[in-house]
């Protein structure tokens, strides 16, 4: 009779060598991105979250959040933060839900389409977003990095990140801003020179931050 170790053995050698044959890809989600840029005005920050279920990957979660403020201000009002649901319908395009935040505006539900191709020089993402509530705004962001393998360490980085929004009753602007960054990374950092451009209202209040920015990608 043949031991209940000896066949317990076999039987585990056996799906091993199975899941062999057929192995489980490998489940990568993107890292959460912070970044915080020190200039001439003030101080700015942003981070992002992009990240889908490992049960589930066409669903996930997408997040921004950005804060800035002058040097003098002792209680700044410029933030925003946006929360998604999101679903992966098609190559490079999702869909978005979720909620939408400014201290001006408070809490409004909303919608988004965002398409993003990514490879090792590239980064575009595309999205149009538009609020679910009276007196409603509709949003454009865009982004693209470069980031050119320098050496065997380095690589450039390059990045160019606008937004316009309007309000959708009247056509006037109420947000604006156009970030450049330009510098190096090495692995999962990146720093260099840095410029902000801010616009609010009808009347386009502006203000402009230039300085050096410092981010990292910090992963699970």
């Amino acid at each position: 009779m043949k031991s209940p170790l000896l066949i317990v053995c076999v039987l585990l050698l056996s799906n091993y060598l199975k899941a062999q044959e057929h192995p489980v890809p490998e489940f990568k989600n993107p890292p959460v991105v912070v970044e915080v840029l020190v200039g001439n005005n003030g101080y700015a920050s942003q981070m992002t979250v992009n990240k889908a279920f490992r049960s589930f990957p066409k669903l996930g979660i997408f997040s921004v959040t950005n804060f800035s403020s002058r040097w003098n201000e002792t209680n700044s009002k410029d933030m925003m933060n946006q929360i998604h649901l999101t679903y992966h319908f098609a190559k490079g395009f999702s869909v978005l839900a979720g909620t939408h935040y400014t201290p001006s505006s408070g809490v409004r539900p909303n919608t988004a389409l965002m398409y993003s191709y990514s490879s090792k020089q590239f980064l575009v993402t595309l999205m149009p977003r538009i609020d679910l509530a009276n007196n409603s705004n509709w949003e454009g962001f865009a982004l693209v990095e470069y980031k050119p393998q320098l050496n065997e360490f380095w690589n450039l980085y390059t990045r160019a990140q606008g937004l316009y929004c309007a309000t959708i009753n009247s056509g006037d602007h109420a947000r604006s801003y156009l970030m450049l960054r330009v510098g190096i990374s090495s692995k999962e950092f990146r720093f260099g020179l840095g410029a902000n451009w801010d616009a609010y209202g009808p009347t386009r209040n502006t203000k402009a931050n230039y300085g050096v920015f410092v981010a990292v990608n910090v992963f699970n």
